[in-house]
């Protein structure tokens, strides 16, 4: 099933209630009277016209809940820095190739084909969770968190580590499946891409393009 108006699958064209509400509020406005059918029944038109109000109350939401975000990505917890944070982004800024991580020859250009989809298991929703090698610690259990506005280190892990971590993390006193969790700044800072479709991430080193491969196992477990 796909719907034209809203350009999704799920339900039909004709099944779309929001485009008929639509359509019968662009004729009460005036709208496609040519379109109109002058001969239908008029108890028809007029029972129609009392049902509409009647959806669209139906469908008005009860509230908003906006994206929760915070922590480093946005300025961190002083309320004139969050401020500043939100100022920049009225401001477009060209960022200098020097400051991006540079390779070894030309730059090589990311991608994703059917041949990363290999060890997959499909289909899926699992999380990208991988292991890294954190100054000489292999550390397991790593969520790849693309919609995290922070990088998290919980407590358990940063108390095995005893070393200071130069990524800037959030270390959280509080029980968890997960030892790390890299979020958007850590994957800007790497310049990373994540396929949670192909569970596997890529980014440009002095060598070429590296890879990590997420666990599939250990993301059900």
């Amino acid at each position: 099933k796909y719907c034209r108006y809203h350009r999704d699958h799920g339900h039909d064209t004709e099944e779309c209630r929001q485009l008929k509400n639509q359509i019968e509020d662009l004729i009460r406005k005036g709208h496609l009277r040519k379109y109109v059918d002058r001969d239908a029944p008029q108890g028809r038109r007029e029972q129609r016209r009392e049902e509409t109000p009647r959806q669209e109350e139906q469908q008005q939401p009860r509230g908003v809940i906006h994206t929760i975000s915070g922590g480093v990505a946005s300025g961190g917890d002083d309320s004139n820095a969050r401020k500043a944070y939100g100022r920049q982004s009225l401001a477009v800024q060209q960022v200098p190739h020097s400051k991006r991580l540079r390779t070894g020859g030309d730059e090589e250009v990311i991608s994703f084909s059917e041949a990363d989809y290999e060890g997959v298991r499909l289909p899926h929703d699992d999380p990208v969770v991988v292991t890294l090698l954190v100054e000489l610690f292999t550390m397991k259990r790593i969520l790849i968190d693309n919609g995290s506005s922070a990088d998290i280190l919980y407590k358990h892990a940063f108390d095995q580590l005893r070393i200071p971590v130069e990524m800037t993390f959030l270390v959280v006193d509080t029980p968890s499946p997960y030892n790390a969790i890299i979020g958007r700044p850590g994957l800007n800072l790497l310049e990373a891409i994540v396929s949670t479709r192909h569970l596997l991430i890529k980014f440009p080193t002095r060598f070429g393009v590296g890879e990590v491969r997420g666990d599939q196992e250990v993301a059900r477990r």
